[in-house]
């Protein structure tokens, strides 16, 4: 019988604790999380079989997964220093290569691990069993302990290095946020917001969704992802630009790049 810790228990750590133990009802799960009310919650909903205010419960697991925000990471290490040797440590964070570091530093061996799914809202009353269900969950080494437990909840393991994951989510990711974020404000600091907001419906709900995301976790994923997400957003300036220069122009053109962005999301969505 494996035992699992699940160290940081809001929405990431809660769900994969509700997901393994639909999928593996055999396995006993431990978690930790700073919080007092959210370890009343954990174990009042049965999120996790015992639960403590320390990182304790990851001398007695198998396998530690952390799912705490990227800025506990390096305190979450330092306590975890020294006593992971022979078990699998891994994360959730949504950035990979300052992770990677400050545990090497720390000295444990961690695999990194990043499941492409999540919500606008945190914390542990938004957990889903089912959150996991299809999605990628990238893996710095292959380690087949750990995907066997991201297939059990439904994800598919991708195996990838640090600082190509680190890229590629800022991408896909990572600036997707920023957009809204900018979007966001920009609609709001108009004079006339007061009658537009009355006005608000899907196309504003869709692009602002991103937006209402926890302000902390996401400071932590931008300044863990500053590079790759400067060199993303001159890119999608650049897009922009060229939109407002054929619009300016009433250049006939315009049609042709809602067309080829039409394309891309159309093949996208087919995969």
């Amino acid at each position: 019988m494996t035992t699992v810790a699940v160290v940081g228990l809001g929405l990431m750590g809660s769900s994969f604790a509700l997901a393994l133990k639909q999928a593996r009802p055999a396995t006993v799960i431990v978690g930790s999380d700073a919080d007092s009310t959210t370890l009343r919650k954990a174990l009042d909903r049965g999120v996790v079989d015992s639960a403590s205010a320390d990182t304790s419960v990851a001398d007695i697991a198998d396998v530690v997964v952390i799912g705490a925000p990227i800025r506990s990471l390096r305190d979450i290490f330092a306590q975890l220093a020294g006593r992971t040797s022979g078990k699998v440590v891994t994360d959730m964070a949504s950035t990979k290569a300052s992770v990677m570091e400050w545990a090497s530093a720390a000295g444990i061996d961690l695999v990194g691990g990043h499941p492409m799914c999540g919500k606008e809202t945190s914390g542990i009353d938004t957990a889903d069993a089912g959150l996991f269900k299809g999605a990628p969950w990238v893996l710095t080494r292959p380690d087949p302990v750990l995907s066997d437990l991201i297939e059990a909840v439904g994800a598919h393991p991708i195996v990838m290095d640090a600082e190509t994951h680190d890229r590629l989510v800022a991408g896909v990711s990572h600036a997707a946020f920023l957009l809204s974020v900018g979007y966001v404000l920009a609609v709001s600091r108009r004079s006339d917001w007061p009658q537009a907001s009355k006005l608000a419906a899907g196309g504003f709900r869709d692009m602002s969704r991103l937006a209402a995301g926890d302000p902390q976790l996401y400071t932590g994923v931008t300044r863990t992802n500053r590079a790759n997400l400067i060199e993303q957003l001159d890119a999608i300036a650049a897009e922009l630009a060229r939109l407002r220069r054929h619009l300016e122009a009433d250049d006939a053109r315009l049609v042709e790049l809602f067309e080829e962005a039409q394309a891309v999301r159309e093949r996208w969505a087919r995969k």
